[in-house]
C-alpha cells in the first residue's frame, strides 16, 4: 500500500472560518481595534497577491510567446515563479521515487493506464492536503470484495512538457485524487485493457473459432475425399458431410465470430476510455493559466490564515517563543478541526516581521498593539497600491 509523506502545512479550513474562530476565542476582549488590524492585515496580503498575479500572468504570456523552450531565461523565470507560488500555497513537490511508488501500486479504478515517462521534457507534480480513506473494491465480476485503504490528495498540480510538442506547457489542477490513480493525470497516458478483460473478450471467441474451424476442416477433408474417389485417385468411399454448403456456413461463422470479438473488444476499450474521461471531468479543477490563478488565490488564503493566527495568538497570549506559539496554535487548530495540523510558524512570523507588526528580541516574539499595527498596515496598503 502506498503512503505519501505528509504533503504540506495547509490549514483545512477557510480564511473566513479561521477568522471567525479567532474573533470568538482569542480576541473577544480586543474589540474594534483588533478586528480592524486583522482586516487590514488580510487586505494587504490580498493586494500583494493581486500584484503577484499580474506578474505571473505576464511571465506565462512571455513564456508561451517565446515558444516555451526549456532552459531559456523566460521559461526558467516562469518556472521559478511557479515553484515559489506553489510553496506559498503550501504545496509540496512529489519526488520521483514517491511518484514511481504510486504508479506501481494497484489502481482503484477499473482502468489500466500506461505512461511513457521518457516522453517528458519536464514533469513536476505538486500536492497539498492528504486524507486517509477506505473503499470496497470489487473484482472477478463482483464475486470478490475486499476493503482497501489509500491516500487521497486534496489538490494536485501537474506541470508538464512533452518533448514531441516542442516544449509546450501543460498546467493542470486536480482535486481529490487517489494516490494509486495518479498516472491518469498525465497528458500522455494511454488506456489499456486488463488481462482479465482481454480473456473475457478473446477466450470465448477462440474456443468458438476452433470449433467452427474443425467443422470447416472436416468438410474440406470430405470434399477432397470425394474428388479423389470420383477421379480414380482413391478407391476409398468418400466421407459423408455437408459439402460446400457446410464450408460456406463455417466460413461465415468464423467471420461472424471474428467480427463479434472485435466489436466486443472495441466496446470494452470505449468503456475504459469513458471511465477515464469521467474521472478527469469531475476531478479537473482548472487548466493552463486558470490553474495557477486558482493556486494564487489558495496561496493568499494560506498566507492570510497563517498571519492572522500568529498575530492573534501573540496579541491574545503575550510575547512567546516560536516553539511555544507553534504548539499553542496547533493544539487550538486540532481542537477546532478535529485533525492534526502542521502550522508553519516560521513562515507566519516572517510575514509579520516583514509587515512590521511583530518584533523579535532573542527567541521571543512580540505583537505590535492593534491600533499601532492598524496604522502601519494602512500606510503600507496605500504604498503598495500606488506602485
Amino acid at each position: 500500500m502506498t503512503h505519501l509523506k505528509p504533503t504540506d502545512h495547509s490549514i483545512p479550513a477557510s480564511l473566513e472560518r479561521v477568522t471567525a474562530w479567532v474573533a470568538a476565542d482569542q480576541l473577544a476582549a480586543g474589540g474594534a481595534p483588533t478586528a480592524s488590524a486583522l482586516r487590514l492585515l488580510t487586505a494587504l496580503l490580498r493586494l500583494e497577491s493581486t500584484n503577484r498575479a499580474d506578474t505571473l500572468k505576464s511571465a506565462f504570456a512571455a513564456t508561451i510567446e517565446a515558444g516555451a523552450v526549456p532552459n531559456t531565461p523566460t521559461y526558467d523565470s516562469f518556472v521559478a515563479a511557479l515553484h515559489e507560488l506553489l510553496g506559498r500555497a503550501n504545496y509540496r513537490e512529489i519526488s520521483g521515487a514517491e511518484l514511481q511508488e504510486a504508479f506501481d501500486s494497484e489502481a482503484l479504478s477499473s482502468v489500466k493506464i500506461q505512461v511513457d515517462m521518457t516522453a517528458f521534457a519536464a514533469l513536476h507534480i505538486f500536492a497539498r492536503g492528504k486524507e486517509r480513506r477506505s473503499e470496497t473494491v470489487r473484482s472477478l465480476f463482483g464475486l470478490r470484495k475486499r476493503r482497501v485503504e489509500f491516500d487521497v490528495l486534496e489538490r494536485v498540480f501537474v506541470f508538464s512538457s512533452l518533448a514531441q510538442t516542442d516544449g509546450a506547457l501543460n498546467l493542470k489542477l486536480f482535486g481529490n485524487i487517489p494516490v494509486p490513480d495518479m498516472e491518469m493525470l498525465l497528458p500522455n497516458c494511454k488506456v489499456k485493457m486488463r488481462r482479465i478483460d482481454q480473456a473475457v473478450v478473446f477466450l470465448p471467441a477462440t474456443i468458438s473459432v476452433v470449433l467452427a474451424a474443425s467443422k470447416v476442416l472436416f468438410s474440406l477433408t470430405a470434399i477432397w475425399s470425394a474428388i479423389q474417389f470420383y477421379t480414380g485417385l482413391s478407391k476409398d468411399e468418400p466421407i459423408v458431410s455437408g459439402g460446400w454448403g457446410l464450408v460456406a456456413a463455417g466460413s461465415f461463422t468464423l467471420l461472424g465470430i471474428t467480427m463479434g470479438a472485435y466489436t466486443k473488444y472495441q466496446k470494452r476499450r470505449l468503456e475504459y476510455a469513458n471511465a477515464h474521461s469521467r474521472t478527469l471531468y469531475f476531478q479537473t479543477l482548472d487548466s493552463e493559466s486558470g490553474a495557477f490563478l486558482r493556486v494564487l488565490d489558495e496561496a493568499f488564503e494560506e498566507e492570510a490564515k497563517e498571519a492572522v493566527l500568529a498575530y492573534a495568538f501573540l496579541l491574545a497570549h503575550g510575547p512567546s517563543t516560536e516553539t511555544a506559539l507553534d504548539e499553542r496554535v496547533e493544539q487550538w487548530l486540532r481542537t477546532k478541526i478535529g485533525a492534526p495540523v502542521d502550522f508553519e510558524v516560521d513562515d507566519a512570523l516572517a510575514k509579520l516581521a516583514r509587515l512590521g507588526v511583530a518584533t523579535r528580541a532573542g527567541d521571543v516574539w512580540t505583537a505590535m498593539p492593534a491600533e499601532t499595527a492598524a496604522e502601519r498596515l494602512r500606510a503600507q496598503w496605500v504604498e503598495t497600491a500606488d506602485r
